[in-house]
């Protein structure tokens, strides 16, 4: 009786997290892209150039070599949040067996990250939508409807670069003061990027 109302007690506190969603990764060796994005490139985002063509930063400071840097985009994706806007990089990371996908651009108005974790049990992915207006008490959460990865690569462990395509559908639930909107949105487009 005591550890019937033990489990009740400890039960009934608990706050079921949400489970993960893993999809598959396929394979395709033979991409249908010819990667053409990675040949373009921009400055950081806070350096423009003027009328005259002189680079001029936005930011503090003195002018860098590194503020120089060409990056070249390393994604051809596309997201609807804000609006809509093209996702020109994606950064790569492998540690213990898991390769970590991280897309991001559109310094300084466009801040959201999403990220796709591949590992054993297929591939996850989660999104941080990071809005212009902070509103305190707003809690966003995601769920995931539909994930499709397609890598070029059959053998990852050995690759120094991961390419391919990536289809993200998720559901974003904004609540605040007990009220609860949903909004659908997408990650979808072409990577090739360095595997550290």
């Amino acid at each position: 009786m005591i550890l019937a109302l033990c489990l009740l007690v400890f039960t009934g506190r608990e706050t079921k997290a949400q489970e993960k969603f893993y999809a598959p990764v396929t394979i395709d060796e033979n991409p249908k892209t010819h990667f053409a994005f990675t040949k373009n490139w921009a400055y950081p985002w806070y350096m423009d150039k003027d009328d005259n063509g002189k680079l001029i930063k936005n930011i503090d400071g003195k002018i860098t070599k590194a503020d120089k840097a060409h990056l070249y985009f390393t994604a051809d994706c596309k997201t609807d949040v804000q609006g809509g806007y093209p996702i020109r990089y994606c950064h790569a990371t492998r540690k213990n067996g898991t390769i970590t996908l991280v897309f991001e651009d559109g310094l300084p108005a466009y801040a959201s990250v999403f990220t796709a974790v591949i590992n054993k049990k297929g591939v996850s992915f989660e999104p941080k939508l990071i809005y212009p207006q902070f509103v305190p008490g707003q809690k966003n959460t995601y769920q995931i409807k539909n994930l499709q990865l397609t890598l070029n690569q059959k053998k990852r462990a050995a690759s120094k670069v991961i390419s391919g395509f990536i289809d993200a559908v998720f559901l974003e639930i904004t609540t605040l003061k007990d009220k609860e909107e949903s909004s659908i949105h997408y990650l979808r487009g072409y990577f090739k990027t360095p595997l550290n």
